[in-house]
């Protein structure tokens, strides 16, 4: 058996880079991970700090041949072998809140969450406040302050910067709100997230390190389960909340 030198690289990437990956499916969830369990104000909180260009942290994954026969993509989504055809498998070890957050914030269509399927998720930029707001608050700001400068995270991500450029040459677009269009093209632009990629490391080796992330080395119960949840061939993911 040929053991793999371990080696860990971290490659900065930007948003929409990052989330085209979790949305094709490219970066995906071990089975032994937590549902989601971010709230709203959550969410909220992690694009102001973006938006502000203060680090969220460091998204820490592990690459591997090894497939676990259940993992989800970000959202909850069960998924089986789509990842990738080259049969490299890409992981999420910390930091999947954030990412799943990332990309139910700019995806096309709502991705529902266990015990609150009737929220939709999807993230606006509303330019007359420089603020962050849910889909379901954009009917009532449309009436409140009209439609110009409420800007779907989704459109950004399908568009690009050059949609934030046309409504800054508005004619009705006054500094200040070009100041906050400026700043949130400069984000998608420039923000990037530290990922950091295992390579070379077994199960056991990351079971461990996804242990002490998660409880300073203290042994969690779903981890005693492990390897029989991710690496038998069962039709339906076995759950249990951590």
């Amino acid at each position: 058996m040929i053991q793999m030198t371990k080696t860990i690289k971290t490659i900065d990437t930007g948003i929409i880079d990052f989330v085209n990956k979790l949305s094709e499916g490219l970066i995906l969830i071990p089975s032994f991970q937590r549902e989601f369990v971010w709230g709203q104000d959550d969410i909220i909180s992690l694009w102001e700090s973006i938006y502000r260009f203060y680090p969220i942290g460091n998204i820490l994954c592990w690459e591997t041949g090894t497939r676990l026969n259940i993992h989800r993509r970000p959202g909850g989504a069960i998924h089986y072998d789509e990842a990738t055809k080259s049969k490299r498998y890409v992981y999420i070890l910390d930091g999947q809140q954030r990412a799943t957050s990332m990309l139910m914030s700019m995806h096309k269509e709502n991705i529902m969450v266990k015990e609150r399927a009737n929220f939709d998720h999807r993230l606006f930029y509303d330019g007359y406040n420089m603020k962050f707001f849910f889909a379901g608050e954009y009917m009532r700001r449309k009436r409140e302050t009209g439609k110009d400068f409420l800007l779907s995270l989704h459109d950004i991500f399908i568009e690009g910067t050059a949609i934030m450029e046309g409504l800054t040459e508005k004619d009705n677009c006054t500094g200040q709100i070009k100041k906050g269009l400026l700043q949130l093209k400069n984000v998608f632009i420039n923000y990037c997230l530290p990922v950091t990629t295992l390579y070379g490391y077994s199960t056991s080796d990351v079971s461990r390190i996804f242990e002490r992330i998660n409880q300073q080395g203290k042994r969690l119960k779903s981890m005693d389960i492990m390897i029989a949840r991710t690496f038998q061939n069962y039709e339906y993911p076995v759950e249990e909340d951590l």
